[in-house]
């Protein structure tokens, strides 16, 4: 398909984190600081990704079993749902041109169905092609935050729960003690409440992290043996569905006769029913999504979940032309979704960003150190009897 060819070498850029490979200004390399990166999301990993681009050694702290954030994915017995984003807006990147390269079997671009669509006789009318939207994972969403991990020191299941600055070092906490080395700069890539607590040694960073809000957002996740006259995503105005995507209507997943649906409630409805329980909300979208399809819906599958901090609605101030924070002299920032809207390309963008301008401030302060890691690493009872 044509299409496919225009998103060529799009993987390619993905998992370079989209970087401008023709800045000589900010590359940097053998730089070699130790950077911590706190949280897996897309944004910590594309931060992370670029950093290690620019010749810097970060490692990713990551509280859950997987990486990826809002690119999750749900297994059920009726097969899998992509349960937070449904794909990549690539516009939202800072692509490079022009783009060139095979695509990599994990992602593929998506061009969602229209409604009632089927395939016409060889001699009927020329049909428009359909609309890429974006790029999706295959057969996840989560294999996009795989590809991106897969070169990168990840820790799972390592929940930061404090951060101290000493000696112009960070040491971190985890709920058995001590990270075993410190860092040289500490990326906060969480939700604003969750960053909050480790930014205290930043005041400006923290005020800013303090006036971020989020909205939680109710999704619900469908199948059914019905054909229901709706197209394969759709973007809708007005309470209470806000938009819905078709899970079997993506590339690379099982074809089985069984419809997979995406409903997504948006904020405020979202925010009004909050404490409603799972079944309830599930019903009411159903009732809903009915309306939208003009007929009845008798699901095989049916479940609701609450996504906190789903929505950022009112994201951190940051300076003109960026779309992170950094506090240079404490050698802290934040990026993803605590200070651009909840989107994977900008999140991915916010940390790209990030990382550039740590790099970049380095490099003008003269402090990028290329020595090995083993001979700059301050000893860690002579920090701790200073202490």
């Amino acid at each position: 398909m044509e299409a496919t060819c225009n998103f060529s070498g799009a993987i390619n850029v993905l998992l370079d984190t989209v970087a401008f490979y023709g800045s000589d200004a900010m590359v940097t390399q053998g730089s070699g600081q130790r950077v911590a990166v706190v949280g897996g999301g897309m944004g910590g990993l594309a931060c992370a990704r670029e950093l290690v681009r620019l010749g810097c050694d970060p490692v990713v702290f990551e509280a859950g079993e997987r990486v990826g954030g809002r690119c999750s994915a749900r297994l059920t017995r009726f097969g899998w749902f992509d349960d937070a984003a449904q794909y990549l807006d690539l516009t939202e990147l800072p692509l490079p041109s022009p783009l060139s390269g095979e695509d990599e079997p994990f992602a593929q671009p998506w061009a969602p169905a229209s409604a009632c669509q089927a395939p016409t006789d060889d001699d009927g009318p020329p049909t428009r092609p359909p609309r890429i939207v974006g790029l999706v994972g295959v057969p996840t969403m989560a294999m996009l935050a795989h590809g991106m991990a897969s070169p990168l020191e990840v820790r799972l299941r390592s929940p930061i729960t404090a951060a101290s600055r000493r000696h112009d070092r960070w040491i971190l906490e985890l709920p058995d003690g001590q990270v075993d080395e410190d860092f040289d700069a500490l990326v906060l890539a969480l939700p604003a409440p969750l960053a909050l607590p480790l930014a205290s040694p930043s005041a400006s960073l923290s005020r800013a992290l303090a006036a971020v809000r989020y909205r939680s957002r109710w999704v619900l996740l469908l199948a059914t043996e019905q054909r229901l006259d709706l197209p394969g995503y759709r973007e809708i105005q007005g309470a209470p569905i806000e938009r819905i995507a078709a899970m079997h209507g993506k590339p690379g997943r099982t074809q089985d006769g069984m419809q997979r649906w995406f409903v997504e409630a948006d904020a405020a409805w979202s925010t009004r029913h909050a404490d409603e329980d799972p079944e309830t909300v599930a019903e009411l979208l159903l009732d809903n999504l009915a309306e939208h399809a003009r007929q009845a819906i008798r699901p095989r599958f049916l479940q609701a979940h609450l996504w906190r901090h789903g929505a950022c609605v009112e994201p951190a101030p940051t300076p003109r032309g960026t779309s992170s924070l950094w506090d240079a002299d404490h050698a802290i920032g934040a990026c993803g979704d605590s200070v651009v809207a909840s989107r994977v390309g900008l999140v991915m963008r916010s940390g790209t960003d990030l990382a550039r301008s740590m790099v970049g401030d380095w490099s003008m302060r003269g402090s990028l150190d290329t020595s090995p890691r083993s001979q700059r690493q301050p000893d860690r009872s002579a920090l701790m009897a200073a202490a």
